[in-house]
C-alpha cells in the first residue's frame, strides 16, 4: 500500500499502539515500553540519526518552550536546526519543523511511505501487547527529514521519562533538564526521587554535556549526586534569569551567564519560567559558539518568539490566555500569572477547563477557582480520550455559579453572548487547546525563526 494523504500516515503511527493497547491489562511502567523498536526502526530506514548532532530536552515544565528557546537561538546564529516536538496542538506536522517551520504535507506523506516498510517489518514480529510507540514512528520520519535537509542541530522534546523514551536511542552530545515535578507517578514513579531517575536518563555518559534549570532542593540533591557520581559535565548555578516582569504583552528578565549579561530581554509569552527556560538556551547556545552571544541578536530571537499553547495570548479584548496545563503544579504557575496580570483582582476572571479523567482535572480546577470569578467545564470538539462526568459538581464545590458545556465553542459562545469577563483562561489538554486556536482562526504551520 502506497500512502497518498496525511492522515494515512498519521494512522500508520497510532495503528501499533492502537492494536496493542486493548491487549495490555496491567498498569504500563516506563521499563514496559521498547525504544529499542525504535532504534531498529531508524536502522531499516538507513540510520539518519547517525552523525546528525542532538540535542535532548526533558523534564516536567517548560520542556517545549525551552527546546523552541534553543532552536530559535540556534537559527538565529545562523545554524540550520531541526526541532521535534510533541505532541501537536492542530496538525501532527507540526511536530517536525526545521528553522520554525513544519514540514509540508508532501514531504510527510513521502518519508511516511519510506518509514513503512521498515514499520510492517518490525510489526509483522511483536506479540499481541507489544506495540511500535508513535513517537518513535514519527521520530523516524523527522530524522529523515533533517537528514536530507542537512541541519547542523536537531533539538527533540522528549516524551514523558527519558531513560525508556523513544527520543533517548539518539546520541545526544547536549542534554537539558527543565524543572521537575510530580508528574505520571504510576509510569515513573512512585516518588520525586524515581522520576529525576527517569529524566536523569537522557544523560548517557561522559561526553554529554547537561544543562540543570532551576530544581527543587531534593530533586537537586539527587540530579547532583548522580552526575557527580558519573563525572558528567553539568551546568548548574552558572546561568540566571531574574529582574523579572510579566505584563498582559510578555516578561521582561535579564539572564546573567558566567561569560556575560544580557539585559532587558522580553519575550511574548508569560510566567517566569519561560524567564528561566530563556537562559537555559542562552548558555547552552554560548557553549556551542564557545562565547558570549551579540545581545541585539538575542533580543531579537526572543522578542519575535512564539510557542503556541504555553501561557500564549491569543487575544487582547477580552484579554484571552490559553495554557496546556493537565495537573495542580502546572496550573499553579498559571494561577500564580493571572495573579500578575490582575494584581488587585479589578477585572472578572472566567477559566475553561477541559482536563481528561485520566489526568488531575480535580487539582487543575481546584487551583483555578482561586484566581477565577465562574468556572465553566467542557472538552474539546475532537478527542480520543475520555472526560470526568463529575467536573461540573467538582467546580460547583469551589465557585457555586460554574456551568458546563457540550463543547469549547458553545463555551465561548455564551461568554460572548452573556458575560461582562475580562479575562478568559481556557486551560487543559493540547487537543482542547488547539482547539482554542482554530476556533480564533489561527495556523501552526509557521512559527518564524
Amino acid at each position: 500500500m502506497k500512502f497518498t494523504s496525511q492522515s494515512q500516515v498519521e494512522d500508520m503511527i497510532y495503528s501499533s499502539y492502537l492494536r496493542a493497547i486493548n491487549n495490555i491489562t496491567e498498569t504500563l511502567d516506563e521499563q514496559v515500553r521498547r525504544p529499542e523498536l525504535t532504534r531498529a526502526l531508524l536502522d531499516l530506514v538507513g540510520s539518519p540519526d547517525r552523525d546528525q548532532q542532538y540535542i535532548l530536552v526533558t523534564g516536567s515544565k517548560g520542556k517545549g518552550s525551552t527546546s523552541r528557546f534553543i532552536s530559535s537561538l540556534l537559527s538565529h546564529l545562523g545554524y540550520k536546526v531541526g526541532l521535534f516536538t510533541s505532541p501537536h496542538l492542530v496538525d501532527f506536522n507540526e511536530r517536525i519543523r526545521i528553522n520554525g517551520r513544519a514540514i509540508s504535507t508532501e514531504n510527510f506523506v513521502r518519508l511516511g511511505n519510506v518509514v513503512h516498510e521498515g514499520f510492517q517489518t518490525i510489526e509483522n514480529q511483536l506479540s499481541a501487547d507489544e506495540y511500535q510507540g508513535p513517537v518513535g514512528i514519527g521520530l523516524a520520519i523527522a530524522a529523515l527529514y533533517f537528514k536530507e535537509n542537512h541541519t547542523d542541530f536537531n533539538v527533540i522534546e522528549c516524551g514523558r521519562g527519558g531513560r525508556f523514551d523513544d527520543t533517548n536511542v539518539l546520541k545526544n552530545d547536549w542534554a537539558v533538564i527543565t524543572p521537575i515535578m510530580e508528574e505520571h507517578v504510576a509510569n515513573l514513579g512512585p516518588d520525586l526521587n524515581s522520576i529525576t531517575l527517569h529524566k536523569l536518563g537522557i544523560v548517557k555518559n561522559k561526553a554529554t554535556k547537561a544543562y540543570i534549570s532551576r530544581q527543587k532542593s531534593s530533586i537537586l540533591a539527587t540530579i547532583k549526586e548522580n552526575l557527580t557520581s558519573n563525572s558528567v559535565q553539568y551546568y548548574e548555578e552558572q546561568f540566571w534569569a531574574d529582574s523579572i516582569t510579566i505584563t498582559p504583552i510578555g516578561t521582561t528578565f535579564d539572564v546573567r551567564t558566567n561569560q556575560a549579561i544580557y539585559p532587558s530581554l522580553t519575550i511574548p509569552l508569560l510566567g517566569q519560567f519561560q524567564a528561566l527556560n530563556a537562559a537555559t538556551a542562552v548558555v547552552l547556545c554560548e557553549d556551542i559558539t564557545g562565547g558570549p552571544l551579540d545581545r541585539e541578536l538575542v533580543i531579537n530571537c526572543f522578542a519575535k518568539l512564539q510557542w503556541p499553547g504555553r501561557c500564549e495570548v491569543i487575544c487582547h479584548d477580552p484579554l484571552t490566555i490559553i495554557d496546556g496545563a493537565i495537573h495542580k503544579e502546572s496550573a499553579a504557575y498559571l494561577a500564580e500569572l493571572i495573579q500578575l496580570v490582575n494584581p488587585d483582582r479589578s477585572r472578572d476572571v472566567t477559566s475553561i477547563i477541559g482536563v481528561p479523567k485520566d489526568k488531575d482535572y480535580l487539582g487543575v480546577i481546584e487551583v483555578m477557582s482561586t484566581v477565577s470569578e465562574q468556572l465553566i467545564v467542557t472538552k474539546p470538539d475532537i478527542s480520543h480520550l475520555s472526560f470526568p462526568t463529575d467536573a461540573l459538581r467538582v467546580a460547583k464545590r469551589f465557585i457555586e455559579k460554574s456551568s458546563e458545556f457540550p463543547y469549547l465553542e458553545d463555551a465561548l459562545t455564551h461568554i460572548k453572548a452573556r458575560s461582562s469577563s475580562e479575562i478568559i483562561v481556557i486551560v487543559g489538554t493540547q487537543t482542547f487547546i488547539g482547539n482554542a486556536k482554530r476556533l480564533f482562526g489561527q495556523s501552526l504551520h509557521d512559527i518564524g525563526l
